[in-house]
């Protein structure tokens, strides 16, 4: 069951009824469901191959596919792409259907290939038939870097690029439908928007049991998933591992990393560059505002879910996890600080519901910029303007035991530093609210409390 890609389906559906031949460069992380969506496409095609690419060079590769569907192809032992491509060409298909073919990380194909390109453009060039070709990568930085570069001129004949985006906590909550709200927010915090990784809970199970045997266990492929995500992109991984563990303990500006690492600025800028280019790594800014004088500059944080929970609670302390049992382990590194963890991802759920109600004009301001802004001495979690300069300011509370009326006017003092129009003020807590706030909620036409019941 293929849960939340209805557009992205329908995305390869309008190319692949658009006339003549179609090439698209489908990319994007490493188990966010690539493959699994092309397949459920495929499902409406009356022609379809599926040829997985491995780092090997073109004879290996070639002689490896020259056994595909046990003869299907009808080739040499050892052919070559022409011939590769003749083959296809050959098999008995309408010629007023569209045959679908697949290249599963064509990266490989590429970077051990001066002749692929050459030889797929040339073919579909010079068929009768018409073919919709996906060629599917999950080298983010290579694809968006050195990919146009590596084809060259071949790169005009490619009719679209798409990025494929990890899923919703609207789908994660859909794919856990048993699991709890609370838990399902906790979840998502850890194995974010990579369905792969979804695969690997079990439904049937609570959420401590799942990160006790299907995380911390010694032969669990998720224990080492997010660092070998970074082994598979990069060199020099000792660099790249101090610098993520220093951006998952909080050291978030480049004057943190160097008094952390002792690296150069310099080289710090580097490395962090490449993590950027990889999709690790984000540099966020503060929204603009007239309060500049008080706004942090870029902060550096790990924008993929599973790959900070990686560097925060296992990779720092693999020793342990060694000689300790697995709930020993959760009891003394992970139970402690999970709602604190879990609260740096909770305003990427409150920014799903507020996207939503923001559609059906459900919110105070019809908002058409979103934003974070960063202070120096606080941070507002959403700072939302429509056209006409109204503003909705959001606070967003997962490990408080409640928003009390100072958290209130904290943000409020938060925004005069920002120097920011309060129109009106929208409090999210999974805690509830005290007295006090919830007077001046029902006093006040402008501030709006939402629990997690509400959402």
């Amino acid at each position: 069951m293929l849960i939340g890609r209805e557009s992205e389906l329908n995305l390869l559906k309008s190319y692949y009824t658009r006339p003549g031949n179609q090439v698209m460069v489908m990319y994007g992380l490493d188990g966010v469901g690539k493959t699994s969506l092309v397949k459920e496409f495929a499902k409406e095609c009356v022609a379809y191959d599926y040829f997985a690419c491995q780092p090997l060079f073109d004879r290996e590769q070639l002689y490896q596919w020259a056994n595909y569907g046990n003869g299907k192809l009808s080739l040499g032992q050892y052919p070559d792409y022409s011939q590769f491509f003749a083959a296809i060409d050959n098999t008995e298909v309408d010629e007023d259907s569209k045959h679908l073919i697949v290249f599963d990380e064509f990266q490989y194909l590429l970077k051990y290939s001066t002749d692929f390109t050459k030889n797929l453009f040339s073919f579909l060039a010079s068929s009768p038939k018409q073919y919709y070709v996906i060629l599917i990568s999950s080298s983010i930085e290579w694809v968006e870097n050195s990919m146009i570069k590596k084809i060259g001129m071949d790169a005009k004949n490619i009719t679209g690029f798409f990025k494929l985006k990890e899923l919703s906590f609207t789908s994660f909550r859909e794919y856990f439908a048993k699991m709890r709200f609370d838990e399902c927010v906790t979840a998502y915090s850890i194995l974010g928007g990579i369905p792969k990784l979804w695969t690997y809970f079990d439904k049937s199970k609570s959420l401590k049991d799942n990160i006790i045997n299907n995380i911390l266990d010694l032969n669990s492929p998720l224990l080492s998933y997010g660092e070998e995500a970074i082994k598979k992109e990069l060199r020099e991984t000792g660099v790249y591992n101090t610098i993520l563990c220093a951006l998952a303990s909080g050291k978030n500006k480049l004057n943190d990393l160097y008094n952390h690492t002792l690296f150069s600025r310099a080289k710090i800028s580097v490395y962090i560059k490449n993590l950027m280019e990889l999709g690790f790594v984000v540099k966020e800014f503060s929204v603009d505002s007239e309060g500049r004088n008080n706004t942090q500059k870029g902060i550096y944080d790990i924008c993929i879910n599973y790959v900070a929970f990686t560097y925060k609670y296992i990779f720092p302390f693999k020793s342990e996890l060694m000689e300790d049992s697995k709930t020993a382990f959760y009891e003394k590194h992970i139970k402690p600080n999970l709602k604190s963890y879990t609260a740096k991802f909770f305003p990427i759920v409150c920014r799903e519901f507020l996207d939503s109600q923001n559609t059906y004009g459900k919110l105070p301001v019809r908002y058409s910029r979103l934003g974070r802004w960063i202070g120096k001495q606080g941070t507002i979690d959403y700072v939302a303007s429509d056209d006409n300069g109204n503003t909705l300011l959001v606070l967003c509370n997962w490990d408080k035991p409640m928003i009390r009326f100072d958290d209130y006017e904290w943000l409020l003092y938060c925004a005069k530093q920002a120097k920011i129009r309060v129109d009106y003020c929208m409090l999210i807590s999974a805690q509830g609210f005290d007295e006090k706030l919830k007077f001046a909620s029902n006093s006040k036409k402008n501030i709006t409390l939402v629990t997690l019941d509400n959402m």
